[in-house]
């Protein structure tokens, strides 16, 4: 037997390197004894420590072996009342082995089994002993016994030594993301140096014993294998020794899979295999595989969401904002357009940024429906799906070709510069999800004030955005208009909107202000601003939509229809109008109305078209209704009362929230955030304050006083957090006065009695479960949710179960633990083992519920909107029941229960998805913070003031808004082709195979899935979407779109070339995104081969000729499918700087009207001019800014090559300076001079793009294949 010195080892291993072959057993093959130190006693924890042990068997050697156990409360409190020690470490550690699916760990069990039936095998378990002398429950024993350590000696005495990391999780134990020092007894050697590592070898040998003997370790509990967790392993012991590791590379017969095999004479059956490979290959690329990554997801998409998809695929690189209504899929969308481009090789680099509480979510999401294992950054590590890192170099942002990050680290400014680096790599794509967050400081004031997640998108002045390095960007959000419609416009501009619409916010707002006044019939609209607007529409985006037209000409008739679509083109405009019919006039509305930049670039689904779909029966599936109602509890009165306690800490919290925002502004945050947790539970108050109190003691710092629930959404809309980083620690010196108050909370929040709201929870759960199966229970912070399930679980037990930013969470007895959301989701969906689960706000995102019937939300947030996305989550298509109960919960008597009852009479709060209310509700949100925050004498006569605004508001609605479904088409569009093959005909492919007859066969516990031997690995794979689904974390998909499916297409070789004019024509072209044909021929001449029956019955007529002609019309179909994709590419580019230019073109026009416009009106006023004249307008006025030189000189040049701008007195810019001073105005003309400056270097930045003639000679290829014997 070789002995430890023979083998060259490394001084340290890690994630690159191949462990088990380099390390493992190498040294268990030369050993005869191994100690080896793992933690928690699972399955998992097992597996790992068990890498290569058939080694040792093999030698006759032997093996101790530490580990931990994982104790609950209750365990540790049933020791306490008296229960034995080994009996209960042994119940826990029972409960722990589960029983695995994964072939591979099961084997590795095995080995561990066979030794202990051999006494080979000791094993002693460990634990940290508390202060009380009683063992301490897993959670916090996690936190002291986690070595990773092992240490092997040869027959000679040598001995080599072990110490590091190792990631035994059940999810990452095959793959585990392991570093570990090495250490020996004899000298290593590290290049040309040898080193001296036998002292820390000693220190790993003598933490080992000490810990494997009794008494030596005075805080550490040591004993042998409770007897029953030993017979539990004992069931895994196999009738004879293992010979073999599970994951050891084995002698692979050998079998035709080299892509360098030299052509020759091949068999008909091999030539058919690798015939039908090239294909399988080549299959996403061919014209009909538009929808392949659809039909080879795990997703069955709805009719509105399929026909956004196939446009959004169709389009690429066009931008598009996702703005379907809550609950209606478009983070489907968005994840089935990009595995799409994905599989179909048009996006090769892609950036996802999402709110950094779904990150998670999205990354799931992304393996689990659309198969794409896309690496998330969370700041410091780069971790897959499995949690594996990801090693990288230099800048992470170019690292992987496709990565998720959060849109709070992204925006930072420090992140900006790196993702902004010029000489780092584009993207083909960008997705923003909660692109609403992306918005302006200030709405009112005329300032474009972006907050940094705009700034990051857009850029700003000379620096360029997100959008600039991209070749297309998709945004999503539910709520583009919160407040504004210029928050709609400036989403639009990060798309790149351009023209008039997109170089003036106020052109874009005074459009549709001006097509609701046609509407309403409200004054005369300005005809001649709707029209220019029209034609700068029908210019940019392709002229009339062809259906509008036909159905327009069949309304109004030829003739008047003929003057309708010349009404934006021509000179008489008001004349043609006065002469139109009522009928006429409705066409011309509707042509208005239809043809907005809109329809261009925005995506909206609402439930009111999915009811019309089910109405034609387009849609089959279920569009609940809502029952909502808002439910107010009474809190307990009188000294040491719920209520007392609940008016003392506000009074604080507003006292001390002026005293702050007097000092600066913003200062005062904190104070928002307790008043919000105030009304969620007392329990999330108490914790607050416990953290605060650690701040103003110097224990913890300014950001981790507060936690990920509290700033979220204000560090996404108003970068709180770079703002609270700028408070110096220091600073808390001066917030030492709250410390009496803090404690004083404390006290009484500690003997606080009956919690009201927690028992009237209580009553409504009994009533509703006497009508319904599952309850689902919405709260903002996690420390309430952590409160209501100890609470609910001692009635409930293991039916409650919770869903946060930690992921799913479960009851199992003894402890919470972790659960997939995907298993989550079907125990709830079932509705037996789970029936209440508790969520807080990262559950509107990612958990699709539409079996549960009833929502209650705890608390309520201030914003509205925030409910509406819970609400969502149950609001679904295919939803169980016809009508959802939704029940709020308020406490009696608060600002927030006052507002919402006072506004009863004019919101019908949630019966149906916000619509032009939505800005309102936005105020309400305003409302709510501005009366909460102030003192009690002050607020009860502001709130009959904010009261009565509010009902106003909701009266009079918004003149500004406007619902943007009503102004796209809502056609379903035409259904999908075939695509060339499916998951089925897949699976079929490759069970038939010959080249992977000896590597698939049938996997012995999951039904529909296979084993699959490869590369020295096993893998559990499949080709049902509901397989995998069942099992993501241990069942791979093999669908396009997954590395291993590559490997496998990759593996068998090319087919051999056949005679010319023979057989099967191929054809493919990477550029400018790859492109793929087959086409046969017979006597009804050339066709098209697209699907893999199609290519079936071809290779049924191995003697087909092609003919000269037949050659033609086949250079003819490739063509049309090559140059589709290249002439869309060119066409798209080609318009996104069309609309710049035009924006980049209007913006000048403003400019000199706007200038001429203050000039005019400074001569209209004799006080303002010390030379007053006659006011100029038209064009004269501005033809006349020429001599003052720089920028009108070079204005007037940007414009001139266009209309001649006409100022008038009627432009709403020239009435609203009235009334301003001499000095206002200066200014006024001096900020446009600076921005007419900006923009002619911005004009000058802007060259024509050079021709484009994408290069197809380089990498592109034709070939003959025939199923007949290759001729050499």
């Amino acid at each position: 037997m070789q002995l430890l010195p023979d083998h060259p080892w490394k001084i340290a291993y890690g994630p690159d390197d191949d462990r088990l072959h380099d390390f493992y057993i190498p040294a268990l093959e030369r050993s005869v004894r191994f100690d080896r130190a793992t933690g928690f006693f699972s399955s998992a924890g097992l597996a790992v420590a068990a890498a290569g042990v058939v080694r040792l068997i093999a030698n006759g050697g032997r093996m101790r072996l530490l580990c931990g156990a994982q104790l609950s409360e209750n365990d540790v409190e049933a020791i306490r009342r008296g229960a034995e020690l080994p009996e209960v470490v042994g119940a826990a550690m029972v409960g722990s082995l589960a029983d695995p699916e994964d072939t591979s760990l099961r084997a590795r069990l095995e080995a561990l089994a066979w030794l202990v039936a051999h006494d080979r095998l000791a094993i002693r378990v460990v634990l940290p002993r508390g202060a009380d002398g009683l063992p301490l429950p897993g959670d916090t024993a996690r936190e002291y016994y986690h070595p990773k350590e092992g240490l092997f000696e040869d027959a000679a005495g040598h001995q080599l030594a072990f110490s590091g990391s190792i990631n035994d999780s059940a999810t990452a134990w095959q793959h585990n993301y392991e570093t570990f020092s090495v250490y020996t007894t004899w000298p290593l050697r590290a290049g040309a140096e040898t080193i001296q590592t036998t002292p820390y070898l000693r220190q790993v040998e003598a933490r080992f014993n000490r810990l494997w003997t009794p008494g030596q370790e005075p805080n550490w509990i040591a004993l042998d294998i409770p007897e029953a967790a030993r017979q539990k392993l004992l069931k895994y012991c196999p009738d004879s020794p293992p010979l073999t590791d599970p994951l050891e590379r084995k002698p692979q017969r050998r079998v035709a899979l080299r892509r360098d095999d030299p052509y020759g004479g091949l068999p008909a059956t091999q030539q058919r295999e690798r015939i039908l490979f090239e294909f399988l290959r080549l299959a996403p690329y061919l014209r009909n595989a538009g929808q392949l990554g659809v039909e080879t997801s795990t997703v069955e998409p709805w009719p509105h969401q399929q026909r956004v998809v196939r446009e959004v695929v169709a389009r690429y690189p066009e931008n598009f904002l996702f703005a379907d209504e809550v609950g209606l899929g478009k983070t489907i969308e968005a994840g089935l357009a990009l595995r799409q481009l994905v599989v179909s090789g048009q996006v090769k680099r892609a950036l996802l940024l999402v709110p950094k509480t779904v990150l998670r979510q999205w990354q799931e999401e992304l393996y689990e429906k659309f198969v794409l294992n896309v690496p998330r950054y969370d700041g410091g590590k780069l971790l897959d799906f499995f949690d594996r890192e990801v090693e990288y170099t230099g800048c992470v942002w170019d690292a992987v070709p496709f990565l998720l990050a959060s849109s709070q680290l992204a925006k930072r400014r420090e992140r900006q510069a790196e993702l902004l680096d010029p000489e780092a790599k584009g993207w083909d794509l960008v997705i923003v999800d909660e692109a609403h967050h992306a918005r302006r400081k200030e709405f009112l004031s005329g300032k474009y004030r972006p907050n940094r997640l705009l700034e990051l998108l857009a850029g700003r002045g000379e620096r360029p955005g997100v959008r600039d390095r991209t070749r297309c960007i998709y945004l999503l959000t539910a709520t583009p208009m919160q407040v504004h419609p210029v928050e709609v416009w400036d989403l639009l501009r990060v798309l790149g909107m351009g023209g008039r619409w997109g170089s003036s916010a106020e052109n874009f707002v005074r459009y549709f202000r001006e097509l609701r006044k046609l509407k309403e019939r409200r004054g005369k609209p300005n005809w001649s601003f709707l029209l220019d607007m029209l034609r700068d529409e029908l210019e940019m985006g392709g002229g009339i939509d062809e259906r509008f037209a036909e159905a327009a000409m069949q309304r109004a008739g030829l003739v008047e229809w003929d003057v309708i679509q010349g009404l934006p083109f021509s000179h008489s405009r008001e004349a043609q109008i006065a002469q139109l019919s009522a009928v006429g006039r409705a066409v011309l509305q509707e042509m208005l109305r239809r043809h907005t930049p809109l329809r261009r670039y925005v995506w909206r689904n609402t439930r009111a078209l999915l009811r019309r779909y089910r109405e034609r029966g387009i849609l089959r599936e279920n569009v609940p209704e809502r029952d909502p109602e808002n439910e107010w509890i009474p809190l307990t009165k009188g000294p040491g009362s719920e209520w007392d306690l609940y008016e003392r800490v506000e009074e604080y919290i507003t006292d001390f929230y002026r005293r702050y925002e007097a000092e600066r502004r913003g200062l005062g945050f904190v104070m928002t955030v307790y008043r919000r947790r105030l009304t969620s539970s007392f329990y999330a108050l108490r914790r607050s304050l416990e953290r605060r109190q650690a701040l103003l003691l110097g224990q913890t710092t300014v950001a981790d006083a507060l936690t990920d629930d509290d700033i979220e959404q204000e560090d996404l809309d108003l970068d709180i957090s770079e703002e609270l980083e700028e408070i110096e620690e220091a600073r808390a010196e001066a917030f030492r006065e709250e410390l009496t108050y803090i404690e004083d909370f404390l006290r009484d929040l500690e003997h606080l009695g009956t919690d009201s709201k927690l028992a009237y929870l209580q009553r409504r759960l009994a009533e509703f479960f006497a009508r319904r199966e599952t309850v689902i229970v919405f709260t903002q912070y996690t420390d309430t949710m952590d409160y209501l399930r100890e609470e609910l679980r001692q009635v409930y037990g293991s039916q409650v179960a919770c869903y946060s930013g930690r992921g799913g969470e479960v009851w199992d007895g003894t402890a919470w633990m972790p659960r997939l959301k995907e298993e989550l989701k079907e125990e709830f969906r079932l509705g037996e083992r789970i029936k209440i689960l508790l969520c807080t706000e990262s559950a509107s995102e990612g958990l699709n519920l539409q079996t549960c019937g009833v929502l209650i939300n705890y608390d309520m947030p201030w914003n509205p909107m925030r409910v509406e996305q819970r609400i969502g989550r149950i609001d679904r298509i295919g939803q169980r029941y016809g009508k959802v109960w939704i029940r709020n919960f308020f406490y009696e008597e608060t600002v927030e229960a006052v507002v919402y009852q006072r506004l009863a009479d004019r919101i019908q709060w949630f019966e149906s998805v916000v619509g032009e209310l939505q800005p309102i509700l936005s105020r309400v949100a305003t409302s709510i913070e501005k009366l909460a925050m102030l003192p009690k004498d002050e607020r009860r006569g502001r709130l009959d003031m904010e009261i009565a605004e509010l009902r106003a508001a909701v009266d009079a609605k918004d003149e500004e808004y406007f619902e943007i479904a009503d102004f796209l088409d809502d056609d379903p569009g035409c259904p999908a082709e075939p695509p060339p093959v499916t998951l089925q005909e897949l699976e079929r492919v490759f069970v038939e195979s010959p080249s992977f007859a000896a590597k698939l066969r049938p996997h012995p516990r999951i039904l529909g899935a296979h084993l699959l031997d490869w590369h020295g690995e096993r893998y559990s794979v499949t080709f049902d979407p509901a397989v995998f689904d069942r099992h993501p974390s241990s069942v791979a998909l093999l669908s396009y779109g997954n590395k291993l499916l590559s490997e496998l297409l990759e593996a068998v070789p090319e087919p051999a070339a056949g005679p010319e004019n023979r057989g099967i024509l191929a054809r493919w072209t990477a550029d400018p995104a790859p492109v793929a044909w087959f086409g046969r021929t017979d006597p009804a001449g050339v066709s098209s081969i697209e699907t893999v029956r199609q290519l079936t019955e071809a290779l049924g007529d191995p003697d087909a000729t092609w003919q000269p002609q037949d050659l033609v019309t086949a250079e003819t179909l490739y063509a049309e499918a090559r140059d589709a994709v290249a002439s869309r590419y060119i066409h798209v580019a080609e318009e996104k700087r069309a609309a710049e230019r035009l924006a980049l073109r209007e913006e000048a026009r403003r400019v000199l009207i706007e200038t001429a416009l203050i000039d005019a009106f400074r001569a209209s006023q004799p006080s303002l001019m010390d030379c007053p004249g006659a006011p100029r307008f038209g064009t004269e006025a501005v033809l006349a800014l020429e001599t003052q030189g720089i920028p009108y000189r070079g204005l007037l040049r940007v414009v001139l090559s266009g209309d001649v701008p006409a100022p008038s007195p009627e432009d709403p810019y020239y009435t609203s300076l009235g009334g301003q001073a001499a000095a206002v105005l200066q200014r006024r003309r001096q900020a446009l001079r600076e921005q007419g400056v900006d923009l002619l270097r911005r004009w000058r930045s802007f060259q024509e793009p050079a021709a484009v003639s994408p290069d197809r000679t380089e990498r592109a290829w034709t070939k003959w294949l025939s199923v007949e014997r290759a001729k050499g």
